[in-house]
């Protein structure tokens, strides 16, 4: 008998890609459907778990951002395999498309003045269907985005607090007009995160309108806002460091056990992005990328995991 030869690391490496591949070749396909709203055929994408649990699951709306697709949003945020682990239903909104053509939900931007096109509506439809065809728990429904997706978070969470359990923006804002008449049924938990130096969605704000969005509110307004619905007070903030990001301040708000909790997440030096984006399987660049830098070297901050926990606590 001949002794058994070691696996080198590179046979190692293909080994385990292998077994990345196949493992990805027999997930759940997503569903590919459509809803008629306003008048209009509204597209979207459902990941639907093998092993969703009856009757009591929970359901995730995740927002992409302006000109951006559910395609994206769903290949980025990794939201799938985490809703095979938390025995959830995600599913990915497709914005309608504005005059220069890019895909958008309408929140009340600058350039969208004529718009009548109505995604809180939309969404409510689309959170009925699934609730009613999927058996979801309707307590236990979450809304999150990037950017414009961001941005209509906040919109359900003030205009469709009753069908929405929590809200988790990122690089998300409020409008002016938008903060201005938010008048929640129900306060509500909120999970934020912003980079301090995004050049897209401000960190200060933009009252003045100077880049053309609209007048929108500072990352510390859009907080005490959702701050003093909930009657919450600050924590003592801590401080997260990741060897691959800027460092991350974590300010809390609580109050009592039953209160909502208001959690920012704060990107020291931190642009217009996903902080710890996942990548499609089919990246196979990028996918060899990874394993040529060895497991665990190569750490960051996982929104969406910590999304997933906040929605998950929140029941």
């Amino acid at each position: 008998m001949s002794a058994l030869k070691p696996i080198r690391p590179i046979q190692a490496s293909l080994l385990w890609l292998g077994i990345l591949v196949s493992s990805v070749v027999v997930a759940q396909e997503p569903l590919r459907e459509a809803i008629n709203h306003g008048g209009l055929e509204r597209e979207f994408i459902a990941y639907v778990p093998q092993n969703l649990p009856p009757r009591d699951a929970g359901l995730v709306i995740a927002m992409h951002g302006y000109g951006s697709s559910a395609e994206n949003i769903m290949a980025y945020s990794g939201f799938n395999a985490l809703a095979d682990e938390y025995g959830y239903v995600v599913a990915y909104p497709q914005g309608t498309q504005d005059q220069q053509g890019n895909a958008f939900f309408n929140v009340g931007y600058a350039f969208h003045s004529d718009s009548t096109v109505d995604d809180v509506g939309y969404i409510r439809a689309l959170v009925a269907r699934l609730v009613e065809s999927h058996q979801i728990d309707p307590n236990r429904v979450y809304a999150t985005g990037m950017s414009n997706g961001g941005d209509m978070s906040y919109l359900l969470a003030c205009k469709a607090a009753d069908a929405f359990r929590a809200v988790a923006p990122v690089a998300g804002t409020m409008m002016v007009a938008t903060a201005d008449n938010c008048a929640p049924s129900s306060a509500m938990p909120v999970l934020a995160l912003n980079g301090t130096a995004d050049n897209v969605t401000r960190y200060a704000g933009d009252y003045a309108n100077e880049e053309g969005w609209g007048a929108y509110i500072s990352v510390s307004d859009v907080i005490d806002l959702w701050v003093r619905h909930a009657g919450a007070q600050a924590q003592p903030p801590e401080v997260l460091n990741y060897p691959s990001d800027q460092s991350i301040t974590v300010v809390e708000y609580s109050a009592e056990a039953t209160s909502p909790e208001i959690i920012l997440y704060q990107v020291e030096g931190g642009g217009h992005d996903w902080p710890g984006a996942r990548f499609a399987w089919w990246d196979l660049r990028r996918l060899l990328s990874v394993y040529a830098m060895g497991f665990g070297e190569h750490r960051s901050f996982d929104t969406s995991a910590h999304i997933f926990k906040f929605f998950n606590k929140n029941r």
